[in-house]
């Protein structure tokens, strides 16, 4: 039995990449009002780790999806890029909800 196919995404390798793609996905939805009403996906890689982060960008904050290819929550070092990168651009306090809100998915 196949599976659906993946949706379009960015690849992001670690935590470096996924700040990259986060904040090429910012800059385009800063520019396009009908780019950032789409869901945009990052498949993020880190070692055997392979997640599927999608992200809705409609308002702020953004709100972001995680899909673990193998069923698994997300990582720690996952929230931190992203609760990192949500402060940076958004400001709120670093470890709280302001500002991101992540779901697991399985």
């Amino acid at each position: 039995m196949q599976g659906k196919p993946l949706p379009d995404y960015i690849l992001a390798e670690g935590p470096e990449g996924l700040t990259k793609a986060l904040t090429q996905l910012l800059d385009q939805s800063g520019k396009d009002a009908s780019f950032a009403a789409d869901p945009h996906y990052v498949l993020y890689q880190l070692g055997n780790q392979k997640s599927l982060i999608k992200i809705d960008m409609s308002e702020k904050p953004f709100y972001f999806w995680y899909y673990d290819l193998l069923g698994r929550p997300a990582t720690n070092g996952v929230k931190d890029t992203i609760a990192r990168f949500m402060k940076e651009k958004f400001g709120g306090k670093e470890g709280s909800n302001k500002g991101e809100t992540i779901n697991d998915q399985k």
